[in-house]
């Protein structure tokens, strides 16, 4: 008996170099230790409008304009990129403030509010986040404490540090602050606030931070931030197949899915699948036999295009993707046939 599992949408494996091709001839596909896979590139002919970027290979870094690009997510449509944390102080070593606006107007990028969080740290701060360019939205964080306030490494909820969320769409922000004594209570050790957009994922409050000197330097003033791109074409993905010039959806083994964050799509490599979407060929067939540890099955595999099968066998018999196959007598009372209808739904 020969069983075919259909696979599930989203896969486990990572975009081999191989389907991580290059677009067009001879472009640059890495700076330093960062992939540059496409519709991002270096070279004119070799990034999709509004995806160049430029390589310092002096100080080994990728940007985004004047934007440090830590590392690329094709399939989530994501980039990880560093911006510097703005401070409000008084008697500090650093200067007493330090407020720089992010503007990623005209880009196809907006701030991910699923990965990143809006955070203040310090004894008598008041940060606000101002969104949009016309100032339309804002948010904020208050976070107090005193020479008795107990800390808790990890926590972020107000003592000491505070984090909130932030709304869709934005590509615009500045931070504002404010304080209840001006930083004046000299008992609190604490002569600073700061405030950062940073991705939850890498940020920690630890007592530590509310030392100036010693967040400053835990990252060189910098925190790493997410977000979210889009193919910009102001259209999703009822319009964008209809254009074949400008579809983004390269592979014939893609599909198209509207953006979440902003206005317009990404693709991603169709089930059984993976790569880079973007370029032709770029999705490319997983041989699923190569993965048992994703991909279950207990007996004979053979992989197929997009998809694998498993079967028992000769002489044993069972579900392969359940269990292992058992061996049977054709005397035996339970040599009657059975026929196994699988649940082609992912495990």
């Amino acid at each position: 008996m020969v069983m075919i599992h259909k696979l599930p949408l989203l896969l486990l494996l990572p975009i081999t170099a191989t389907a991580a091709m290059a677009f067009g001839q001879n472009c640059t596909r890495r700076c330093s230790n960062i992939d540059v896979p496409y519709p991002f590139g270096i070279e004119p002919d070799c990034y999709r409008d509004g995806f160049d970027l430029s390589c310092n290979e002096t100080e080994s870094k990728l940007y985004l304009g004047n934007i440090e690009v830590i590392d690329i997510d094709v399939l989530n449509g994501q980039a990880r990129v560093y911006k510097r944390i703005s401070w409000d102080c008084n008697n500090s070593v650093l200067t007493p403030k330090h407020t720089i606006p992010m503007n990623l107007t005209g880009w196809p990028f907006t701030f991910s509010d699923t990965r990143n969080k809006f955070t203040a740290i310090g004894c008598d701060t008041i940060a606000l986040f101002v969104g949009a360019t016309n100032n339309s939205y804002s948010t904020g964080c208050v976070s107090i404490c005193n020479k008795n306030t107990t800390f808790s490494d990890g926590s972020c909820s107000g003592a000491g540090c505070c984090q909130t969320s932030i709304l869709p769409g934005l590509q615009y922000f500045n931070i504002t602050f404010s304080s209840f004594n001006g930083h004046k209570d000299n008992s609190w050790d604490n002569p600073c606030s700061f405030a950062f957009l940073v991705d939850g994922s890498w940020y920690s409050f630890r007592t530590t931070d509310l030392n100036e000197t010693d967040f400053y330097d835990r990252n060189d003033g910098r925190v790493p931030m997410v977000l979210d791109w889009s193919i910009g074409d102001d259209v999703g993905c009822e319009e964008a197949p209809q254009n074949l010039t400008s579809y983004a959806c390269r592979s014939n083994n893609s599909f198209c899915l509207n953006a979440t964050n902003g206005i317009g799509y990404l693709c991603n490599c169709s089930s059984g699948y993976q790569g880079n979407p973007y370029v032709e060929g770029g999705c490319e067939d997983i041989n699923e036999c190569d993965y048992p540890n994703n991909y279950t099955c207990h007996g004979l595999c053979t992989n197929l295009p997009g998809n694998y099968s498993c079967a028992c066998p000769q002489g044993t018999r069972w579900d392969p993707f359940l269990s292992a196959c058992h061996s049977y007598s054709s005397s035996s009372s339970e040599s009657s046939s059975f026929i196994f209808l699988h649940d082609s739904s992912p495990f």
